[in-house]
């Protein structure tokens, strides 16, 4: 299980989220929503679509920043912060469309990752000791891509890639991070059926065995049955529901979101 950063104590959220409100002109896409994910918690965010829960991943992860309401991570308010520097808190963010460097190598997309590289400054290289971190990036990199089966594809353009392994590299890539809280957008979307298995399996092992908090929005509610404890239902920029998939797809509440009000 990894350890969590600073700031991280027992039984305290990962991700604490209070009244979060977010409107693109006069469209109330988020409308005080507040949840919380414990370390180790796989948390499913699902709803029809417009619902807002891509704009709600988008106001934690602090790629907007167009909100109010209180983001805490790790026991630490990051309200304020913008993505970059919530991502050295460890947090990690993928999106419904994967975005890979097409032009560079599945190794090469992974090498990027890692935050504050000794040859990302001239003083630091001039500092030396960049070559031992290089080769530690390089070590690490290598041991996910045996561990997502991404070998026969190490040295093609990202570009070449299928759906299911831009998806592979992706989390791959954000492992490289060392992240303690996952911020999923569609994981499965175009992925293959052989390769829904291994996400699930590898993601399943990440918040089990490896204790990382994982917010995930999805609309294939099987891989939500199978990955998450929890299920947040979202309608109209609110939580509507809370509960496992079984009890909340029980709900009235729930099937008048998916299926429109009955009479």
């Amino acid at each position: 299980m990894t350890n969590g950063p600073v700031g991280a104590a027992a039984g305290r959220p990962a991700l604490e989220v209070m009244d979060l409100v977010c409107a693109y002109g006069g469209v109330q896409a988020v409308d005080g929503v507040s949840l919380n994910v414990m370390p180790g918690e796989c948390v499913g965010l699902i709803g029809p679509n417009g619902a807002g829960k891509s704009t709600v991943l988008d106001n934690i992860s602090g790629f907007n920043l167009k909100h109010r309401g209180r983001v805490h991570m790790f026991g630490t308010d990051v309200s304020s912060w913008p993505m970059q520097k919530r991502a050295r808190l460890g947090v990690a963010r993928s999106f419904q469309a994967p975005r890979m460097f097409g032009r560079m190598t599945v190794l090469s997309n992974l090498m990027v990752a890692p935050q504050r590289q000794p040859g990302e400054s001239v003083l630091r290289v001039l500092a030396g000791g960049w070559r031992n971190a290089e080769q530690r990036h390089l070590d690490r990199a290598r041991h996910f891509i045996q561990r997502f089966a991404l070998n026969p594809v190490v040295d093609n353009y990202a570009s070449d890639l299928s759906g299911g392994q831009e998806r592979l590299v992706e989390l791959a890539r954000s492992l490289m991070t060392g992240p303690h809280l996952l911020l999923l957008d569609e994981p499965f979307a175009g992925v293959s059926p052989v390769n829904r298995r291994r996400l699930v399996e590898h993601l399943q092992h990440l918040s089990r065995d490896e204790g990382i908090a994982i917010l995930m929005v999805e609309h294939r509610l099987e891989w939500v049955q199978q990955l998450c404890s929890r299920v947040l239902v979202m309608a109209l920029g609110r939580i509507i529901a809370e509960g496992s998939l079984d009890e909340v797809a029980a709900m009235s509440s729930v099937v008048d979101a998916y299926l429109g009000r009955r009479k």
